[in-house]
């Protein structure tokens, strides 16, 4: 199939380009309200997405990184998924939610180049590129724009989602848009290098970077090139200008920092999923493109998919060794650990991690669940109640924290907790049915039956605003 003449192909084209921030200010043809109903239907809809990595770790890190960069934009951070894709690309989406692609994460060879592919999405949420676009635009409803956003950031439309008149709508302003779109890329190449530097990574990651695609696809705007210049218009000036704002470093080097190496290979076992694979990667090829600690991390990880978990304590041991404090080992550890029922020794370290990280999202998770493996629901519970007042919007936590209630025979409140994951979903009737159940279960405890009597009069008023 010719992709430049694929109308589908061209909504990913246009959009995923232009998915950016909202602004401060009101833009026609949408009101500020019709742009923030835009951000949270985005975000129910990358919520029931099965393409998107939810591993905490892995959140923390990518978003950790974000963190750092967006202290020199300056903006509040955004936040970062992951999507679990062959393409190489990324998106930045309403809101300042902006979804990695996890084979970008593993194509990138330094922690500076996958800086530089967040700075630059980071530069288009603070330059506000998408509410740029959308002032070329003729009125769309926005429940048909977040899906189209949220498709295109997952790296599918749906074809049943787009109308004629939608297809007109977009097609139209395509070429009008093309010369707006590559002087928005350079422009957010120009604010993404300055946030390079200023964060301490090389700044010749950027262009470094896309060079790489580019040499790797051989053919330039060809159906084989990779999706980040599809979609992210490249040209050699824009190369010449990235290179050249990055000339003074006086061959400056840039050490990686450890975990992303690590956090590499957590993506890398959580998206392949042939074993086989996998364990000849670590054990023939690995060491050849990062370092021997991350490999040998990586093997204990394959170890831990297959429940090796003895094997995956003997991975482990020496690396914790020479370093004690490191997430990503005592984590994995007490997921060992608990695999092998050593539940005490699995707690103890992470009731230790607890004490010395108490506002660590990773670290939340992992003793949640293994509180909840180990038949400690009540506590589980407790933790999680806690964490969900600082984490208010993360799905995952709201459903360990409905199982967590459940298996302490919680019901009513296990209910209600997940009538709230329903509602961070855009899942309303299922949310609803879920309180009515909370109604009938929860007769003698007032509090909750007041609170559920609120939520289901707000869900209703969203179903039927009139």
């Amino acid at each position: 199939m010719n992709k430049q003449k694929n109308p589908f192909f061209l909504i990913i084209s246009i959009i995923s380009v232009f998915m950016f921030s909202c602004p401060l200010y009101s833009l026609q043809p949408y009101s500020n309200n019709e742009l923030e109903e835009l951000e949270k239907e985005f975000v129910q809809q990358i919520n029931q997405s099965d393409s998107v990595e939810r591993n905490p770790l892995a959140t923390q890190y990518i978003n950790h990184l974000g963190r750092e960069l967006a202290r020199f934009a300056p903006i509040s951070p955004p936040y970062f998924f992951i999507v679990k894709s062959i393409e190489i690309n990324a998106f930045a989406g309403p809101g300042g939610y902006i979804g990695i692609n996890s084979q970008l994460i593993l194509a990138s060879d330094t922690e500076s180049e996958l800086a530089a592919v967040m700075a630059h999405e980071i530069a288009h949420v603070r330059l506000h590129h998408l509410y740029r676009m959308l002032e070329h635009e003729k009125q769309m409803r926005v429940p048909m724009l977040a899906s189209l956003l949220a498709a295109a950031a997952l790296g599918a439309i749906n074809p049943t989602l787009a109308s004629g008149a939608l297809m007109a709508s977009l097609t139209g302003f395509a070429q009008d848009n093309i010369n707006f779109t590559r002087a928005s890329e350079k422009e957010a190449d120009r604010i993404g290098i300055d946030m390079l530097k200023k964060a301490g990574f090389d700044p010749r990651g950027m262009a470094g970077f896309f060079k790489k695609m580019q040499q790797a696809s051989r053919y330039y705007y060809t159906a084989n090139i990779p999706a980040i210049l599809r979609t992210h218009p490249l040209d050699e000036d824009r190369i010449a200008e990235a290179e050249n704002r990055s000339m003074n470093l006086k061959n400056q080097q840039y050490a990686d920092h450890l975990d992303y190496h690590l956090f590499k290979e957590l993506i890398r076992t959580s998206v392949v999923s042939d074993s086989k694979v996998l364990l000849d990667y670590y054990q023939h090829k690995c060491t050849k493109h990062t370092n021997p600690a991350a490999c040998q991390y990586g093997h204990a990880l394959t170890m831990l998919n297959l429940n090796q978990f003895k094997q995956t304590e003997i991975e482990l041991a020496p690396l914790l060794e020479k370093d004690k404090t490191n997430l990503f080992y005592q984590i994995t550890m007490a997921q060992a650990e608990t695999g092998n029922k050593q539940f005490d020794s699995a707690l103890q370290r992470l009731k230790e991690l607890q004490a010395n990280y108490p506002e660590n999202y990773a670290v939340l998770m992992a003793y949640s669940q293994g509180l909840l493996a180990a038949n400690k629901a009540e506590q589980a519970s407790a933790l999680l109640l806690k964490g969900s007042r600082r984490f208010k919007s993360d799905l995952i936590l709201c459903e360990v924290l409905a199982r967590s209630q459940a298996a302490a025979n919680h019901k009513a409140l296990a209910y209600f907790t997940e009538s709230k994951c329903q509602l961070m979903q855009g899942r309303h009737r299922d949310a609803l049915r879920q309180l009515q159940l909370v109604k009938t279960m929860a007769k003698n405890d007032p509090y909750l039956s007041a609170r559920t009597e609120a939520l289901m009069e707000e869900i209703k008023f969203m179903i039927s605003p009139d």
